[in-house]
């Protein structure tokens, strides 16, 4: 019994067996095995494409300021320890303060004043300054054919250009104040002059300075002699010592770099000079000059033609305005004779009362042109 139930315990086990197997190869359709979950990928936003920055074009640099041309033409040469070497010494203040930039010329031979004027204002030169009487004529015939370029004419007369400032010194009334120094100093009954050329200006000024010192005494008698330069030292001695011998003690120069001859005469015949320059005052001869402040009126007058306030026209810097004046040697006035100096001190407060009635009007000095 027990071994039929054994039997029938295998039998069982045999038969599902095989139908396992059947399931296996019987063609049945087998369960499919779920597909393998993945993850979904995310969806990635598409790359925008890198946006180029717009094209600027660079910002030009400006363009560096052209500094201001400045000629300054002179008719006499420089060395003159007087008016050219002061403007000289105005054209470098100029060149200094205005970054200019700076052209000096000696033009001595009238012929050649037009010729130098034009080439300058062909080459683009703003501002062209020129000297004295001279050049005039010169400068009003080429100033209007350049337009652009603004003119300086120093010791001038004429206005009327419309590009063209022109400034006159009355020198003659500052030689009037020297004469009243020479008058109250004078012990020979004479008084002497040297000038570089009789023009109309210098004649004006020879009569001044006599004219004054006859306001001191009336008997004073005045003589003149002109170098027919300004440039002529070995003249200057000559004329002086001729002067000094003929009873002249003190004389008065007007000749620029002639005015050094002079100072030499009176060096050699003890005799005295009021000359035309602070650089004289290192002689013992020289009392004092009537100053002309040559190298402040350039730069001034260059600072007005680049200003926006440039006004052609004429311009006085005399007495009045400060650009004409006596001043005494301050040497002569600590080691000059005594008896000079303390008639120098004396006259002094004369001297500033008549520059005071020039400057308000109330001294007319004539302007006498004829010798």
């Amino acid at each position: 019994m027990r071994n039929r139930l054994k039997f029938a315990a295998i039998l069982l086990a045999l038969t599902l067996a095989a139908a396992a197997c059947g399931n296996d190869d019987d063609g049945g359709t087998a369960v499919p095995e779920p597909a393998a979950t993945t993850a979904e990928e995310p969806t990635q936003a598409p790359t925008p494409e890198a946006t180029e920055a717009p094209t600027v074009a660079p910002t030009p640099a400006p363009e560096p300021v052209k500094p201001p041309s400045v000629a300054l033409v002179v008719n006499q040469r420089a060395g003159d320890l007087g008016p050219i070497d002061d403007l000289v010494r105005g054209l470098e203040m100029v060149e200094a303060d205005f970054g200019s930039d700076t052209t000096f010329i000696e033009a001595t031979d009238p012929s050649t004043f037009e010729t130098t004027l034009r080439n300058l204002a062909n080459q683009g030169t703003d501002i062209i300054a020129v000297t004295f009487p001279p050049m005039q004529d010169a400068v009003t015939a080429v100033a209007p054919e350049y337009p652009d370029t603004r003119w300086i004419h120093i010791f001038g007369f004429e206005g009327g250009v419309d590009n063209l400032v022109s400034v006159g010194f009355d020198y003659y009334k500052g030689t009037y104040l020297a004469g009243i120094l020479a008058g109250a100093l004078n012990t020979t009954g004479k008084v002497g002059f040297v000038g570089g050329v009789s023009i109309p200006p210098l004649n004006a000024d020879y009569n001044a300075f006599v004219a004054a010192a006859q306001t001191k005494n009336s008997d004073i008698t005045g003589e003149a002699a002109f170098a027919d330069s300004f440039e002529d030292p070995a003249k200057g001695r000559e004329l002086g010592a001729a002067l000094y011998d003929g009873g002249v003690e003190i004389i008065m120069t007007d000749a620029a770099a002639t005015d050094l001859g002079v100072i030499q005469a009176a060096e050699e015949k003890n005799g005295y000079v009021i000359g035309g320059s602070e650089n004289y005052f290192t002689s013992p001869a020289v009392i004092g000059s009537v100053l002309l402040y040559w190298s402040q009126v350039l730069y001034d007058q260059v600072d007005h033609a680049l200003s926006d306030n440039y006004t052609p026209g004429y311009i006085g810097a005399g007495v009045a305005e400060g650009g004409v004046d006596l001043v005494i040697n301050p040497d002569f006035l600590a080691n000059g004779p005594a008896e000079m100096v303390e008639i120098i001190n004396a006259t002094l407060g004369e001297i500033d009362e008549a520059r005071s009635q020039i400057t308000d009007g109330s001294l007319e000095v004539p302007f006498d042109p004829e010798l």
